[in-house]
Parts: C-alpha cells; structure tokens; sequence
C-alpha cells in the first residue's frame, strides 16, 4: 500500500510539472492573449509539482530550516555556535560602567568590568563598546600587559598619571 502511495504521489507530481510547464509555454506563445496569467499560474503548477515531489521527509526539514530562518537562529547553529551573533546587554549596564570608572579614576580593562559588575565578559566588552559609541570612553591598548584598556577623559584627574597615560603601562 505503502509503495502504492508513493508511485501515485510520482505520477501526480510529474504530471503537476508538465502542466505548469505547459502553461509556461502558453505564456511565452504569441497565438495566446494571457501572459502574465500563464507564467504565474505555471510557476504555482511547478512548485507544486516538485512539492508534492519532494516527499514528506524532505518537507519537514525546508519547514524547520524556514521557522530556524524566521527565529534567526539558522545562521548561529549551522557554524555550530549556539550565542547570538550580537551580545544583548542590560541596558542601564553603561551607566553601570560609567559609575565603576568613576571609582577607578576613569580608566577600565573588560576583566575589571566584569568581575566588578559580575557580567560575562562578553557583556563587559559589549557594555564598554557602548560607552565607546556613545562617546564617554576612549579605547586604548596597555602593551606593557598586552591588554585593552578603555579610558574615561571626564573622570581622569588632570596632571594625574591616567591622564598622560598613552598606552605604554604606566598606570
């Protein structure tokens, strides 16, 4: 019975193909007046056709690769990564960070941000990368510890050792 149903589902969908195939070409024959007609009801006859053709297995996994398309997640699973591919952090987290820079005489390392915040590392990152954006921070380098650093001009002291610091270790 089983083998029944799947000739019978073969005989339909070739025989869907044809006919939109055939009315494809009476779109592109000049001796009939319907054109745009024709091609939009061969090409519904067509997908039709390779639908009924594509068989219940492969169905199912076009209809879970589009509900993974319309979540977002498809791109992030099929490299095998299961975060987002942009960090969502709280929102009041920058102003958070702004008030840790205060304490440390305006200048951060993502490490501090996040043990003194408790926050992953990759939120601490992403929360300094606002201040960035919003133009409270600048970003540096301190290659003395070959680490980022992320310096705060509004809270540095002037004449203090933060404020010529540069990049070179001296903090």
């Amino acid at each position: 019975m089983k083998r029944d149903m799947k000739r019978w589902r073969k005989v339909l969908g070739y025989l869907v193909l044809g006919v939109g195939g055939a009315a494809i070409f009476v779109g592109i024959s000049p001796l009939f007046p319907v054109f745009l007609e024709a091609f939009l009801a061969g090409g519904a006859l067509i997908a039709a056709g390779l639908w009924i053709l594509a068989g219940p297995e492969l169905r199912a996994s076009l209809r879970k690769a589009i509900s993974l398309k319309a979540s977002g997640r498809a791109a992030s699973q099929h490299r095998g990564d299961r975060r987002p591919s942009r960090v969502l952090i709280d929102p009041l987290l920058p102003v958070r960070i702004l008030r840790l820079a205060k304490a440390h005489q305006g200048i951060l390392t993502v490490a501090l941000v996040a043990m003194e915040l408790s926050v992953p590392l990759d939120q601490a990152e992403a929360g300094l990368s606002e201040c960035v954006r919003a133009g409270n921070a600048l970003p540096d380098y301190d290659i003395a510890h070959a680490h980022a650093l992320y310096r705060f001009p509004e809270f540095i002291e002037p004449g203090s050792d933060a404020d010529s610091f540069r990049g070179a270790g001296s903090n």
